[in-house]
């Protein structure tokens, strides 16, 4: 697990290797390795044989953008994404479009019309250069055809209250911390960038509902195991987490914490699913005007 414990990832983690354990037949345990956007833990996954008995926790920030930054910014990669087999996918995560009540921006439509006539004007905040927040926020300004400046901070907490302050307009967040501030009416949340409404935000539409369905910024947690595992044990984990993934009990545990059920699927559609990530977020970049430090 390349987070720490605690938080929606950890807690996801946790509540598929109870599920599993018994699935499985055998103990399945939850080993925090935090650090260097993944790698720390992938390393250790990478030095371990490939018999089936270690399973790595990944996102879509973790196992695709982070590798699509990279390669945009000439970086070597500290592993080859290709040593690791895309097993299934735990839960999806969509972010969502939200507003500071101090910028007069109520609805997707003022954002879009705001951004239009101040070209270049307006803040947006996310939780690091080159985050999916960040490049969220570009996939945003294409589809508007405008231009805002971003302000990197160096994680959610700190731009979920400059937000709240006024010193950004605008920014894409992960779900559970903007409902959290939306119940405190300290911001709105203006669209879920993602093909369906939430049943933690029902009255908010969708990016697709309004007319832009290319803004989907769906991330997920998913599973890999190590290049070379043999294919029935990749595949006895696959049915296993599909399997776990209609558990009532673990759907009601994580539904609470912001996560979307529904997404499970075998490792041959979720490889073809990786690759199309690849391309997307590597034209985003590459239509992007983002700068990198050196």
């Amino acid at each position: 697990m390349p987070y720490p414990a605690g938080g929606p990832t950890d807690l996801t983690a946790r509540v598929y290797a109870d599920k599993l354990s018994g699935l499985l037949g055998q103990p399945v345990i939850v080993d925090n390795k935090p650090g260097a956007q993944g790698v720390t833990a992938v390393q250790q996954v990478l030095q371990l044989p490939a018999d089936g008995q270690t399973i790595y926790f990944g996102t879509l920030s973790t196992q695709v953008v982070f590798h699509v930054v990279n390669a945009y910014r000439k970086i070597p990669a500290p592993y080859d994404p290709s040593a690791l087999v895309p097993v299934n996918i735990l839960s999806l995560s969509p972010l969502v479009v939200v507003a500071s009540n101090k910028s007069g921006i109520n609805t997707y439509k003022e954002l879009e019309e705001k951004l239009k006539a101040n070209p270049g004007k307006l803040n947006y905040g996310s939780d690091g250069l080159g985050s999916l927040t960040h490049l969220g926020g570009e996939l945003l300004n294409q589809a508007f055809g405008t231009r805002s400046m971003h302000i990197p901070y160096k994680g959610t907490a700190e731009f979920s209250q400059a937000l709240v302050m006024g010193d950004l307009q605008f920014a894409v967040s992960g779900v559970l911390g903007a409902t959290n501030l939306l119940k405190q009416n300290r911001i709105k949340v203006l669209a879920v960038a993602g093909p369906k409404r939430l049943d933690s935000l029902p009255d908010v539409p969708t990016t697709a509902e309004l007319g832009y369905p290319g803004v989907d910024l769906t991330s997920w947690f998913a599973v890999f195991m190590k290049a070379g595992t043999p294919k029935p044990y990749v595949d006895a984990v696959a049915q296993a987490i599909t399997k776990a993934s209609h558990d009532p009990d673990l759907i009601q545990r994580l539904t609470q914490a912001g996560s979307e059920m529904g997404a499970a699927t075998t490792p041959e559609k979720f490889a073809a699913q990786m690759q199309g990530e690849f391309k997307r977020w590597t034209a985003v970049l590459e239509k992007s005007e983002v700068q990198f430090d050196k």
